[in-house]
């Protein structure tokens, strides 16, 4: 079936990247299991490639850390 893979604009955290893939199965399960079984494969190859996988955290996972930071000093 049909992959493509394309770049985005580089911005300040890097450069982004789209992936279409297309399955010959409707059924969300299966179509799950393949999703990840792609980015389980980007994930642990994109090493070999010189790259970083790059999430920007959320205000969430800021106070998060913070707060248990704080727990743990108090």
């Amino acid at each position: 079936m049909t992959l493509m893979v394309r770049q985005l604009e580089p911005g300040a955290t890097g450069l982004p990247i789209e992936i279409y893939a297309f399955t010959n199965t409707v059924v969300w399960l299966e179509y799950e299991s393949i999703q990840s079984d792609i980015f389980d494969h980007i994930m642990a190859i994109i090493g070999e490639f010189d790259l970083r996988i790059h999430q920007t955290p959320t205000g969430y996972d800021v106070r998060s850390g913070l707060g248990s930071a704080g727990q743990a000093a108090s």
